[in-house]
Order: structure tokens, then C-alpha cells, then sequence
């Protein structure tokens, strides 16, 4: 693509003509031929890396002023919503041939994506996804995901993918962090999504406070043709506030007045681990997670579904089958007690999770869990406290140490504990399932808490290949 037609797309001259290539916002990543986008970022200025950048064969660069002598490209002064524009504009605008969702909230992105994403389907839509857990076309899945909502050279790349494939729906995650840093700068919202907000996020390089965290979520409401809000949730009017005149808006609520309305979310007899969701005026649905949680993520969904229109037949048949890797997720087995894997990693999810289990009055909660290092070890306490309360035996276990030793997480952890409940310390992940599920007895449940979808174990700065559903198959494996 010429340079001169990329650069229209944020309105700047063009005074020497380049070939581009392709665009890159890390100069490691730069290509003969590529426009570098200098970026600020958490500990550096992408300035600095301009004259990497050429070396490795920029032909262009886009930077706040002044730009480089002599070096072909234009100076902006916001470069990250300049990158978002050149973005687009690069790979042809792919998202003016979809219709994109966006789902924000604290908590809650990845269930409820998931869910929109397999109603769609359900409905006959062939549908995209992009978030926490990577991209996808259907369940097909794209790439990893380094951020929640990608960098905008990546997320209009994927959008082209999707695009090409004939997806007309891409359901995507959106972070306050996205909107802080422009990710999704230019793009316009058939439907916005928010959950919830709670104090997250905030310090170091992400957010100075709440109230900065609050504005970023409800900034994408600008973006939006139409808005679908959490009624219970105190933050919903600062978001609505955000919403242009003349956009239709609707909400959810548990006991609230809100426009879809849930009467209960109670254990459903025929499922096992599974909800039924009472609402006003419509029959229950089913819902094949445990919890209140899961239940309100299927309210935002169903909510969302019906303002775009989805006939609820879909409605409900995405949501019979939907499930989340890592979130929740129950491990079919062979065996008369049940498995589920959990990303859990903190007092408050803990509680919901556990809490959730615990509503279906299994035998017996077993817990195989740890602790992440280097990080705080109120985090650590809080856990120990979420598990004495619900389970009954935990065994301790390496989580991601980083730095630190797993033993010396896991006494921590022990120490907090007390004698609530029976615990014993196993440093070997692997070691620690194979005991816990050797425990089992029918009817049991044995949780797998703070890994779920991640598929490493970080270690003194080195990432080991790990699968918690792939630890539980090797366990059965080994006992035919």
C-alpha cells in the first residue's frame, strides 16, 4: 500500500512516498518496508526505538512531534488512535462488513462472550470472538491472546480474517485498558455489553484510580448503536450517561426494574452442576454452570440477545451447550464424582465458585490449589479463608511460583488454614490432582482452582507446558 493513501486515513501529508508493507508497534517486529508506529508505553517511549526501527528497514514511521528529519511517515498527537485509524485503513476496513458486540464489566467478559458467541451460532451466524482466551472463528481457534482486547495492528488483522472467512458477527472483549490506550479507537459498536464494575486494575501502569478505571468502561458506550446495561449495578448510570442521544438502551437486572428481569438462579434438578434461570414472562432457562454468577453473565446474554433481535430458540440452545475452557469447566470423567476446572485465583472468586459447588450439596469438596508469586499474600490468605469456609480437604500446590519458592507459597497458604480443614502440601501440580482425584468417592467434588485455561506453569522466569484438563485425562489414562 502506498504511504500516501495510509497516511489519508488520519489526514496528514505525504511528502515522501514509501511502499508499506506492513505496520508494527515493536521494533523487533519490524520488516523491510514496514511502517513503525512509536508508541509510549508503560517504561519506555517508542521513540527511542525509531532508529532500531530503520535499521531493520522501516520505510516510514508515525510518532507524537516532531517527526525524524528526512524520514518518510507524520507526526500525531495521540499516535495510538493514529496506529488504530492506520490499522484499519491497511487492512481494508474489515470491520464495516461485521456487526461487532462489545462486552465490558470487571468480571464476567469471557463467560458472556462465549455464551453470545454460541447463540449467534445457534441463530445461523457464522461468528468470530476475540478475547481473554485468544481469537476465534466459531470454535475454531485463531491465536493466543496476549492481551484481552488486542493491540490494534492485531485486532484489525484478525478482523480481516474474520471478514474473509464470512463471519458477520465478531463478539469481542473490551478492556478498560483498551479504551485507556485506543485500541478500539475508530470502530463503531452494533451492541455494548456491561456487566459490572468493581475496584480492579488500578495502579502502576494501568488505571491512577477508580474513577479513571469507571471513565474508560463507559468511554466505549460512546462508540455503540445500541446499549444493553446492568440495571443492579451502581456504576450503569455513569456508563448510560455516556450513550449518544437517539441510541436504543435497554437492561438486566436481578430485583431490579430493569427491562429483563430475573426472579431466581437456583441448582437445575436434571443437570448436574448446572442452573436454571427463572425470568419474568418467559420460561427458565438452562444454564450449564453452578452459581449466581454464571446465571447474571446468562441474563446480560440473553438480555443482549434480545435487544439485536436473536430469536430466543437460540437463545436458548446456545446456552444449553456453552462452554467456557478454564471457566467452570466441568471434565467429563469416568468415574461417580465430578471435576471442575476453575481460573479462580483470588479470595472474592474463590467464594463464587465454591459457593456455587457447594449449592449442589456434593459429598465432599476436595481442592487442589495454590498461589501465584509475587504477588501480594493477602491474596494468599484470603484464598485459605474462601477454602476453609466451603471445602473439606485441600491439597497445596504450585500455581505460577515465579520467583518464589511453591513450597514456601504453599505455608503460607497452610498457615492460613490452621486446622479449619485437613490439608497436605504436594509441590508437584501433576502429583497434587492424581492425589486429590485418587480421594474422590462418589459423589464427590474435587476443584481444580487458579490455572483453568492457562497452559504453562511459570517458574524462575521459564513458562512449562501445562494443561489441567490434560493432567486429569493422564490420571484416568493411567488407571485402565
Amino acid at each position: 500500500m502506498k504511504l500516501s493513501q495510509l497516511l489519508s486515513a488520519i489526514g496528514a501529508d505525504c511528502p515522501q512516498e514509501a511502499e508499506i508493507t506492513a505496520l508494527a508497534c515493536d521494533s523487533r517486529e519490524v520488516v523491510p518496508g514496514a511502517l513503525f508506529a512509536a508508541l509510549e508505553g508503560a517504561r519506555t517511549d517508542g521513540r527511542a526505538h525509531i532508529p532500531d526501527a530503520l535499521k531493520r528497514g522501516a520505510a516510514a514511521v508515525v510518532c507524537s512531534p516532531p517527526l525524524p528529519e528526512n524520514v518518510p511517515g507524520a507526526a500525531a498527537d495521540d499516535p495510538r488512535a493514529a496506529l488504530a485509524l492506520l490499522a484499519a485503513e491497511f487492512y481494508g476496513h474489515p470491520a464495516k462488513n461485521l456487526a461487532l458486540i462489545a462486552v465490558t464489566g470487571t468480571k464476567g467478559k469471557t463467560t458472556t462472550a462465549h455464551m453470545l458467541r454460541d447463540i449467534l451460532t445457534a441463530a445461523g451466524h457464522k461468528t468470530g470472538m476475540t478475547g481473554t482466551l485468544g481469537a476465534y472463528i466459531g470454535t475454531e481457534k485463531l491465536s493466543d491472546a496476549l492481551n484481552t482486547t488486542p493491540e490494534s495492528i492485531t485486532l484489525h488483522r484478525t478482523l480481516r480474517q474474520m471478514a474473509d472467512a464470512g463471519c458477520t458477527y465478531v463478539v469481542m472483549e473490551v478492556s478498560s485498558q483498551a479504551m485507556k490506550l485506543n485500541r478500539v479507537h475508530g470502530l463503531t459498536f452494533a451492541a455494548g455489553l456491561f456487566l459490572n464494575l468493581s475496584p480492579d486494575h488500578i495502579g502502576g501502569a494501568e488505571h491512577a484510580d477508580f474513577a479513571e478505571y469507571r471513565a474508560c468502561k463507559a468511554a466505549m458506550f460512546r462508540q455503540c448503536k445500541t446499549a444493553v446495561g446492568n440495571a443492579s449495578d451502581p456504576s450503569w448510570p455513569v456508563m448510560a450517561a455516556q450513550v449518544p442521544d437517539g441510541t436504543p438502551v435497554s437492561t438486566f437486572g436481578f430485583g431490579e426494574c430493569a427491562d429483563v428481569l430475573a426472579l431466581s438462579a437456583a441448582p437445575d434438578p436434571d443437570r448436574p452442576m448446572a442452573s436454571l434461570l427463572a425470568l419474568e414472562g418467559a420460561n427458565a432457562y438452562s444454564v450449564p454452570f453452578p452459581g449466581a454468577f454464571n446465571a447474571a453473565d446468562a441474563l446480560a446474554a440473553i438480555a443482549l440477545s434480545r435487544a439485536l433481535g436473536v430469536p430466543d430458540g437460540a437463545v436458548r440452545a446456545g446456552l444449553s451447550s456453552v462452554c467456557v475452557p478454564g471457566r467452570a469447566q466441568i471434565v467429563p470423567v469416568p468415574a461417580p464424582y465430578t471435576v471442575i476446572i476453575d481460573y479462580a485465583h483470588n479470595g472474592a472468586s474463590f467464594e463464587s465458585i465454591l459457593s456455587a459447588l457447594a449449592e449442589h450439596h456434593p459429598s465432599r469438596i476436595l481442592l487442589v490449589f495454590g498461589a501465584g508469586g509475587d504477588r501480594p499474600k493477602m491474596r494468599r490468605t484470603d484464598m485459605a479463608r474462601a477454602a476453609a469456609r466451603w471445602a473439606d480437604y485441600a491439597v497445596l500446590t504450585a500455581d505460577n511460583p515465579r520467583s518464589e519458592r511453591v513450597e514456601d507459597i504453599c505455608s503460607d497458604i497452610a498457615a492460613a488454614l490452621g486446622n479449619a480443614i485437613p490439608w497436605e502440601i504436594i509441590p508437584d501440580r501433576r502429583a497434587a490432582i492424581f492425589r486429590a482425584l485418587s480421594m474422590a468417592e462418589p459423589g464427590d467434588a474435587v476443584a481444580l482452582l487458579g490455572k483453568g485455561h492457562e497452559g504453562y506453569i511459570e517458574e524462575n522466569g521459564v513458562r512449562r507446558p501445562w494443561s489441567e484438563q490434560g493432567a486429569v485425562e493422564e490420571y484416568f489414562a493411567v488407571q485402565r
